[in-house]
């Protein structure tokens, strides 16, 4: 994998493995299921007032949709990325933390799922969800660090 740092975002290009890889993201992240019900769903609707639930409730009723489409449009726009990133791609900074976003929340679902919950749990991972989540992280700080240059 290839990022490049440019003057208006970065340059990135993905061997057709990686892309294919990473094109089953979306699918994933599609099967989240409800609250209680998975712990990918807890994971990632944590609250926002610690010491008020009422207060946590209003806040994901008014705010909860408006997270949901941004999601979503950080999941087209990660799709759309990936379309081009074999062949390479230019994409804006926007893109990029759209992406990072993205690879972020599936690292989450994927931990959540697979009973991690502090740092030693990682010890514990099987070598198939390891290598997983040590791909996505290698994406992440490949951006990460040329987001930083």
């Amino acid at each position: 994998m290839t990022v490049e740092r440019r003057p208006d975002g970065l340059r990135l290009e993905m061997p057709d493995w990686m892309v294919g890889f990473l094109s089953d993201i979306p699918e994933l992240l599609a099967t989240v299921g409800t609250v209680d019900a998975d712990p990918a769903a807890d994971r990632l609707a944590v609250p926002v007032y610690l010491d008020d639930a009422e207060a946590n409730e209003d806040w994901w009723r008014w705010m909860g949709g408006e997270l949901a489409e941004s999601k979503a449009a950080d999941r087209s726009a990660f799709t759309e990325i990936l379309a081009g990133a074999e062949a390479g791609i230019d994409i804006s900074q926007l893109e990029a933390y759209a992406m990072l976003r993205v690879l972020t929340e599936t690292r989450l679902v994927i931990a959540a799922r697979a009973g991690l919950e502090i740092e030693a749990d990682y010890e514990t991972l099987d070598e198939h969800t390891l290598a997983v989540l040590n791909t996505l992280a290698l994406v992440q700080e490949s951006l990460i660090e040329a987001l930083g240059s």
